[in-house]
């Protein structure tokens, strides 16, 4: 079973800082710290195998989880060129993001409300709806209500920001050979095949337009993220652009996730030994080590190993004001629950006194009781 951790979603934008701000606020996303520029002397062109020389300022958003990122790049050089007019969720590429959301009517409000246009219907009961939109730069984003990971085993939520709006859990691609793409995704890069569970159904291809559609579809998990691999069979799916790179506008990849470069460097020469082709040797430059590799199909994978300690320059940090805290109780879940929960002696571990006002129903320290917290002549009532 695959342990591989997807780190980033990369998008490169046509103005790039709007769109980051749009999914902020869409979302409920926190900014990542810092911002890179990537120019020479940088070896942004052997690692990405961009011609000529590239030049990029990059941006980060961070959801709820730990060690991923949603990454922005504006090219300066070469200019990504726009999206055909014509172009469909079945052309090849890295073409539909999925997004668990934790208020699904809230998500849905703040679309309408930055984007101009009505809030899209829903498909699914409540507790289980899903909605398509487009960014302001037209790349699909399927909004789900209901974690898709609490229906497959063995996979880590990896949850650490709760507070924020939302979790990026999936992408969608239109491949040209389902084989050769499971070889890739599998083989090469270590995901797993996914046997008893499907992503979607043949109803879901109208909320994206495609109503009708015949595929063949297989669905891959890493640790944290799903890869959900699509042949269309009818649609007449088109091949990217002549002269595509991957500084185009759209989805440019994802990227694999590394601690340290001991799993980094077997991890790669798996995906060379299975047929993936790197623009070069991995680049070491201390804040990460990385690489990209390529698929026979043109689909580009990042491989990035980036050091804890300097997350900070790499913008899996936050760069807004945020606080975290950890402490090691020693003690079983269910002590530290049944302390926590118990409101009237909430006093015995913090400075607030507490009186119960109203006890919950079933269990009575639960939904529905109303405690008030008393301390330095401040009163608080609270109502689970």
């Amino acid at each position: 079973m695959s342990d591989r951790h997807i780190c980033q979603v990369a998008l490169c934008g046509h103005n790039a800082g709007r769109l980051r701000e749009w999914y902020r606020v869409v979302f409920g996303m926190a900014r990542g710290s810092g911002r890179l520029l990537t120019a020479p002397p940088m070896q942004t062109r052997r690692i990405q195998g961009i011609h000529p020389n590239p030049a990029a300022t990059i941006t980060w958003l961070l959801d709820q989880q730990d060690y991923f990122q949603l990454e922005f790049f504006q090219y300066h050089r070469p200019r990504s060129q726009l999206k055909p007019a014509d172009w469909r969720p079945c052309d090849i590429g890295y073409n539909m993001m999925g997004v668990f959301v934790s208020d699904f009517d809230l998500t849905l409000h703040r679309y309408a409300a930055h984007s101009d246009l009505p809030a899209p219907a829903s498909l699914g009961e409540a507790g289980d709806r899903r909605a398509c939109v487009q960014d302001p730069e037209g790349n699909w984003i399927e909004i789900m209500e209901r974690d898709p990971l609490a229906c497959i085993a063995g996979t880590d939520p990896g949850i650490v920001r709760p507070e924020l709006g939302a979790a990026v859990r999936c992408m969608r691609v239109s491949v040209p050979d389902l084989a050769r793409a499971r070889e890739c995704y599998v083989d090469a890069i270590g995901l797993s095949e996914v046997t008893d569970h499907s992503l979607h159904s043949p109803a879901h291809e109208a909320l994206w337009g495609l109503a009708g559609a015949v595929t063949e579809t297989c669905l891959l998990r890493g640790r944290n993220f799903l890869l959900e691999l699509v042949q269309y069979h009818s649609h007449d799916p088109q091949p990217r652009p002549p002269g595509y790179q991957i500084c185009d506008q759209g989805f440019m990849n994802i990227a694999v996730g590394f601690d340290t470069p001991g799993q980094f460097d077997p991890a790669f020469e798996r995906a060379t030994s299975h047929g993936l082709t790197p623009n070069g040797k991995p680049v070491d430059v201390g804040i990460f080590r990385v690489m990209y590799v390529n698929s026979a199909d043109g689909f580009s994978v990042e491989m990035l190993c980036a050091r804890k300690p300097l997350w900070f320059l790499s913008g899996f940090s936050s760069g807004e004001p945020y606080v975290e805290n950890e402490a090691v109780i020693r003690a079983s879940r269910d002590a530290v629950w049944d302390r926590v929960t118990d409101h009237a002696g909430i006093g015995g571990w913090t400075v607030f006194k507490s009186r119960v006002l109203r006890p919950g129903s079933n269990p009575p320290n639960g939904i529905g009781c109303l405690r008030e917290l008393s301390a330095f002549g401040l009163r608080i009532t609270e109502e689970v």
